[in-house]
């Protein structure tokens, strides 16, 4: 038997590496195939836009060395009113003029330069290696998926520069030829020469800066257009995101999950093995060595599967979804630090030493319950109650206490079909009893149902073992000679004769009759009847039929049953 279960294993296990082979072979053997007609489509012609945008581009590329040479002569003139200045204030606001056109001039280059290549200049930038510095490894770290971010988002976040940028210069443009034009104004109004001349040079000064502007505009509106050409629909875009996504990532990702879900499996399946069928094999055994066994099986199942995974991922390079995976994993160790306590009461219940044990006894909600287990979900049970079992997430127990129980104790006062009398004077049989509810049927066919604490809370008084019946009979005072002998006697044989004459044989138990008290009009008698839980549904027949034998008995044997009586005196005179 032993080698049928051991050669059954390795079949199983011959046809999950099987599965697992064949997977990540169909992977290998499709993933280029889909990737090349991917590309395929992806793939536009650049000879039409070529075509098209190569008249812009060689005059926005002339507008740009026009402004360039214009800027490179305003720089010659400022640097030559520079070593003329003759105060250090004069020096300093020239330097400053002459570095905020040596930016311009830069910018227009670098403009230059994009528009005649193509390329975006940071895109073959290389920055500078720089000393270990860990926030900058952090940087580095997250840098991939930034970069996937920015690259999702660089489109519509260069449109709106662009835009912002034209607003911008549109805005300018009418101030400065204002400005131009009060120049002008003042130029044809005066008469002083070297006034007339240094006018001149501001109006040069600001027409070159308008020229300037209106050339930036230029080149915004350019990319702008050249933007919007190429822009396509979000649909296409989405389509386009998809595919470039499952030529790359979503391969790995697959990947990925592939290896997490077959490590749990097969982890999962040699735990099923071990705990129960193996070495290990419980057989109803729950000591702390098996218990603490479990949990770290368990907890070993899952950090494998999810370093099969990452292991994936490392191999393939794919730092972005690693990165990802990764501070998600952070992120959930951070957020549990504040739940380490109740991690750690969950995990001593889970190794049976906590507060709450199995196979003992713990009150909930009113009702008393055995643990039957503690795992992710404890199950309770009572053996006495339809649907007398409930599962609860062991949370909900950390707070709860257990004790060893006795084997006599009672997990319920009654069980179905018993008779019951509760201290609301209510009498009825047990017809159902659940968690939630207790449902009575009484005398004549009414029902009358209770929540289960509240009937609890009734006491109730279940008499369909045995039960006693009392009934207090009073003869009078002109037998009071015979009273504690004879009559207690008499009156027992007759009860005894006429209750088993009434079907009452085999239930009536005991019966005695003792004198109880001599009351204020009577001799009173205290009648005791012991019946079993058969004539449970006769409790209060009983006591009407005991009375009515008493009174028969009296008119036998000629006993007089006495009335309550008052005494006069008469005062004396």
């Amino acid at each position: 038997m032993e080698n049928k279960e051991k050669n059954n294993i390795s079949i199983i296990i011959i046809i999950f590496t099987i599965i697992l082979i064949s997977s990540i072979s169909l992977c290998a053997i499709h993933w280029p195939v889909f990737a090349a007609n991917a590309v395929n489509e992806i793939d536009i012609s650049v000879t039409r836009k070529a075509a098209l945008l190569e008249q812009a581009t060689l005059i926005t590329l002339k507008a740009l060395v026009q402004s360039m040479d214009g800027l490179e002569i305003q720089i010659k003139r400022k640097e030559k009113e520079f070593h003329e200045a003759k105060t250090e204030g004069q020096k300093v606001k020239i330097a400053q003029e002459i570095s905020d056109m040596n930016s311009k001039l830069d910018e227009m280059r670098r403009n230059f330069e994009e528009i005649s290549t193509g390329v975006a200049l940071e895109d073959v930038t290389v920055q500078p290696k720089k000393s270990f510095d860990w926030q900058e490894e952090v940087q580095e770290l997250l840098g991939p998926i930034m970069q996937e971010i920015r690259n999702i988002t660089a489109h519509p976040r260069e449109l709106e520069r662009l835009r912002s940028e034209i607003s911008y210069i549109k805005k300018r443009i009418p101030v400065i030829e204002r400005g131009i034009q009060n120049i002008k104004n003042l130029i044809g109004e005066t008469d002083d020469q070297e006034l007339n001349d240094y006018l001149k040079n501001l109006e040069i000064r600001w027409s070159s800066q308008n020229k300037q502007l209106s050339n930036q505009l230029a080149v915004a509106e350019y990319k702008l257009s050249e933007k919007l050409q190429g822009k396509t629909s979000f649909v296409e875009s989405a389509q386009k995101l998809f595919r470039i996504f499952f030529k790359s990532r979503g391969k790995n990702l697959l990947l990925a999950l592939i290896a997490f879900f077959f490590v749990w499996v097969i982890l999962r399946y040699l735990h099923l093995h071990l705990f129960n069928i193996g070495i290990l094999k419980m057989s109803g055994d729950r000591s702390l060595f098996n218990r603490l066994t479990n949990v770290a099986y368990n907890i070993f199942s899952f950090i494998g599967a999810m370093g099969a995974s990452l292991l994936i991922l490392y191999v393939s390079g794919d730092w972005v979804l690693l990165g990802l995976i990764l501070i998600f994993l952070l992120g959930v160790i951070w957020a549990a630090r504040q739940a380490i306590p109740m991690f750690w009461e969950q995990g001593k219940l889970l190794l049976n030493v906590g507060p709450v044990k199995e196979n003992e006894r713990l009150v909930y909600n009113g009702i008393p319950w055995k643990v039957k287990s503690i795992n992710l979900y404890t199950e309770l049970i009572n053996p006495e109650l339809k649907g007398g079992r409930i599962t609860l997430p062991l949370k909900d127990i950390i707070n709860m206490r257990s004790r060893p129980y006795d084997p006599d104790e009672i997990w319920f006062p009654c069980r179905e079909n018993d008779w019951v009398l509760l201290t609301d004077g209510t009498f009825g049989k047990v017809v159902n009893q659940t968690p939630e509810i207790v449902e009575l049927v009484l005398r004549g066919g009414s029902r009358k149902t209770y929540p289960a604490i509240d009937f609890l809370n009734q006491a109730p008084i279940n008499i369909s073992t045995n039960f006693r019946v009392n009934v207090t009979f009073g003869i009078d005072y002109e037998h009071q000679a015979i009273c504690t002998q004879e009559v207690p006697e008499k009156l027992k044989n007759t009860l005894i004769e006429k209750l088993k004459k009434k079907g009452y044989e085999k239930t009536l138990l005991n019966l005695d009759v003792e004198f109880k008290q001599a009351g204020a009009s009577s001799l009173d008698l205290e009648i005791m009847a012991d019946f079993s839980g058969e004539a449970a549904k006769d409790y209060f027949r009983l006591s009407r039929t005991i009375q009515r034998i008493c009174v028969d008995a009296c008119n036998t044997n000629g006993w007089v049953i006495p009335f309550t009586q008052v005494t006069i005196h008469n005062a004396q005179n």
